[in-house]
């Protein structure tokens, strides 16, 4: 099966891109940036420029694939940013769409079907619709919230300051692996369209202490949790990705989740969908820490 992977340098389009070549597919990674996927291109992928923001671009990128997956890149560096995502998101469907590809795999976003003041969640609802509407056999995933973000701050962080985030010591949410999705998104591509929806959940509900603690154990060392506001986060994150409007809107998603306990769900429906055995905190964990010692040992930063 020929794929394409549009963002194959992202942390789930890289992973998607992997399991392609690693069993045995014809893989179109698409990128801004080309010397971002030299590992793709050793092992045999077709390395593609594509600009989201041109329609002809990336109707080149995808003449002659058969799988397409998408994951949006956080829209930065523009002054309406999701106005930006959304025509993005109708420039590759209707890329996808005329260049004939037959399964369009979407990575949304999860939460509600309708969060008005929340455009991070609305403007993905607002892609899947037109995803819809294009009449592309499709599957759309929404994740929750990514184990993989609590280690962003890194090992001396979560030691030092602890793990911060806008939720209360008691909200609970369901993270899930970077890794699992990625493996979703490649056996939604490769077994077919569902054309249908899936939340995409890890396979425990857990508050942040708890988080924190299992990164504690594994670490050896305490890590503290504490609740921060969202107009910390909102600083602290809009300073390093560049945009207080998309930091705004991640916040926004977080204090939906909490308050209406959309970021929790029913992992079971992935194991038997999908045929996925999904990672527990405490392995990703152990195994985020055993990443940084190698890192260590072979000279490298934490």
């Amino acid at each position: 099966m020929r794929i394409a992977v549009i963002g194959a340098s992202g942390k789930t389009g890289h992973a998607v891109a992997e399991l392609a070549l690693d069993n045995g597919h014809d893989l179109r990674a698409v990128v801004r940036n080309p010397g971002s996927c030299v590992n793709l291109a050793h092992g045999g992928a077709e390395i593609v420029t594509g600009d989201l923001d041109v329609r002809e671009g990336i109707f080149a990128a995808l003449t002659d694939v058969e799988a397409v997956y998408y994951c949006s890149p956080l829209p930065v560096g523009h002054d309406e940013p999701f106005t930006v995502e959304r025509s993005r998101g109708c420039n590759v469907i209707d890329a996808a769409q005329s260049a004939g590809a037959k399964h369009f795999v979407l990575l949304s976003a999860m939460g509600p079907e309708t969060a008005p003041g929340v455009e991070l969640i609305e403007t993905k609802r607002a892609i899947e619709e037109d995803l819809a509407a294009s009449g592309l056999a499709h599957t759309i995933l929404r994740p929750s919230m990514f184990m993989d973000n609590v280690a962003m701050a890194g090992r001396e962080a979560l030691l030092g300051i602890g793990l911060t985030w806008p939720f209360s010591e008691n909200a609970l949410i369901q993270p899930i692996a970077a890794a699992d999705i990625a493996l979703i998104a490649f056996q939604a591509m490769t077994s077919g369209p569902r054309n249908r929806s899936f939340d995409l959940v890890g396979p425990e509900a857990l508050t942040f202490p708890q988080m924190a603690d299992e990164l504690g154990r594994a670490m050896g060392s305490e890590v503290r949790f504490t609740a921060i506001s969202d107009d910390v986060f909102i600083e602290h994150v809009g300073a390093a990705i560049g945009s207080t409007k998309v930091a705004q809107a991640i916040a926004g998603a977080y204090r939906l989740w909490e308050r209406d306990g959309s970021g929790t769900g029913d992992a079971s429906i992935l194991e038997r969908e999908f045929g996925v055995s999904l990672t527990r905190f405490q392995d990703y964990a152990a195994t985020l820490v055993e990443t940084w010692k190698r890192e260590t040992l072979n000279g490298g930063s934490l």
